[in-house]
């Protein structure tokens, strides 16, 4: 049984170029990224140039929640990367997961 996940990220602009210059460039990227992959579905790029905030929004599909998340990190990150951001600080898998909020609507008990 696969799990499909809503991945949220937000990110902190430096302030150096156009924060929509760059939103525009990152949205490109994700939309190349959903052709290549086909568990990425539905992501959208926001800004709040006021804030110097970008925020990345997608759904994906896998196996499980590991590899759900791990396919999204690895788009959203391929992403930034084809628009010229960097991502030295980025958080390994085992962080990401450590990260996530599960809707516990839908968990089982046992």
């Amino acid at each position: 049984m696969g799990v499909r996940v809503h991945a949220h990220w937000v990110f902190i602009a430096d302030g150096d170029g156009d924060l929509f210059e760059y939103c525009d460039k990152v949205m490109r990227a994700l939309l190349q990224q959903e052709r290549c992959l086909d568990g990425f579905v539905d992501s959208a790029v926001s800004a709040d140039a006021a804030r110097a905030v970008m925020e990345i929004e997608a759904d994906i599909s896998g196996d499980d929640l590991s590899q759900a998340i791990a396919e999204g990190h690895a788009a959203v990150r391929a992403a930034l990367h084809s628009a010229g951001i960097g991502t030295p600080d980025w958080p390994t898998h085992g962080e990401a997961l450590s990260m996530v909020l599960k809707d516990l609507r839908t968990e089982q008990l046992v």
